[in-house]
């Protein structure tokens, strides 16, 4: 059952669901439990705090108006007026709910996150984008949730690498710590799987070092010695040419190890040509790991790279799915239980942007 209802100078909104103010929404819901003993004491005792609307959105409330449409009671609103406030929607909604809900260090983060993404859609960065000024949406965000940077950073690679596992993260079923470790052991079990479709080599492959392109040779080669840490110089000549070619903000997220997390990653980086740096750069602010993103872009794939090619990349880049650009054509491969489902959803997608 759905409600319209009087927000005051003559405006009505017409009956209809009452969507969530985007910013709103990246806050989690109650649980099913809370939400019913929420229902049942709207019920008993009658609905205490209003239901705040901004533009016709649900800027806070959004639990108390499922409850009143659980319970069939007609919902109490006020209309959000900034200038009166004194504050922005977005000040708003952060003081209701730090305020009030009890959120764990994993549920902090991934509203830091999810407000970051907003932020750098938002003209006001995208502008300080294009001026090349950092834009320094997750360090704002993270700032005003009050967590730190790298606790955003951490549920940011949780959500790239498992949304599922995001999503419980979100809800408070999960610790952050707990589902860092849960993609800990899924990258190690696809390192495994990777191996397994490996082709068996001949001896005269292992003889004459195979058809492996120079940059995988040298890689192979170099992973058999033992590992011999850069110099202080080494790393500091490495982020001087990092920031100078990535940008001040890149380059402080790389010494705080948040996108990389060795001294010889950071290395590894620097010796990348301009483009390839560039690439890698772009995929390590998206999650990507190092090893993953150096695949991409330094062993990309042609046309005359097998099929098994295209499986193993999507493995390595979370095992769910891949998009790819070889030549003139462009790959989409999907894994698992429901690549069919999402096979008829970009059939879907396609047969719309043809016609």
């Amino acid at each position: 059952m759905a409600y319209s209802c009087d927000i005051g100078n003559g405006q009505r909104l017409m009956p209809g669901l009452l969507e969530p103010y985007p910013f709103s929404g990246i806050f989690p819901e109650l649980p099913a439990e809370e939400l019913r003993h929420l229902a049942q004491d709207i019920k008993e005792r009658g609905q205490i705090e209003p239901i705040i609307l901004y533009k016709g959105q649900i800027l806070d409330g959004r639990n108390r108006y499922k409850a009143c449409q659980m319970i069939g009671v007609k919902p109490r609103f006020e209309e959000f007026n900034p200038k009166t406030a004194k504050r922005t929607p977005e000040e708003f909604v952060l003081s209701r709910n730090l305020r009030r809900r009890h959120l764990s260090t994993g549920q902090k983060a991934a509203i830091a996150l999810e407000w970051a993404d907003q932020l750098e859609l938002s003209p006001r960065f995208g502008n300080a984008k294009s001026a090349g000024r950092p834009r320094g949406a997750l360090l704002e965000a993270a700032k005003h949730i009050g967590i730190e940077r790298q606790r955003v950073f951490e549920a940011r690679q949780i959500r790239e690498t498992n949304d599922g596992l995001y999503k419980e993260l979100k809800a408070g079923r999960r610790s952050l710590n707990s589902a860092l470790d849960e993609i800990k052991t899924q990258k190690e079990t696809h390192l495994g799987q990777l191996d397994s479709l490996k082709p068996e080599r001949s001896a005269r492959q292992d003889a004459d070092g195979g058809t492996q392109t120079p940059a995988v040779k040298e890689r192979v080669t170099n992973s058999k010695l033992p590992p011999s840490p850069p110099s202080s110089a080494a790393i500091e000549r490495a982020l001087t040419r990092i920031k100078a070619l990535l940008g001040r903000s890149f380059h402080a997220e790389v010494k705080a190890r948040n996108l990389i997390k060795t001294p010889e990653e950071i290395v590894q980086l620097a010796k990348l040509t301009d483009p390839e740096m560039q690439e890698v750069g772009s995929l390590l602010k998206k999650g990507w790991m190092l090893a993953a993103a150096l695949e991409e872009v330094v062993e990309r794939l042609t046309p005359d790279s097998e099929i098994r090619a295209l499986h193993t990349r999507t493995i390595q880049n979370g095992g769910v799915w891949y998009l790819v650009t070889i030549g003139d054509f462009a790959h989409v491969v999907v894994r698992g239980n429901g690549k069919d489902k999402a096979l008829v959803g970009i059939k879907g997608l396609l047969t719309t942007a043809s016609t």
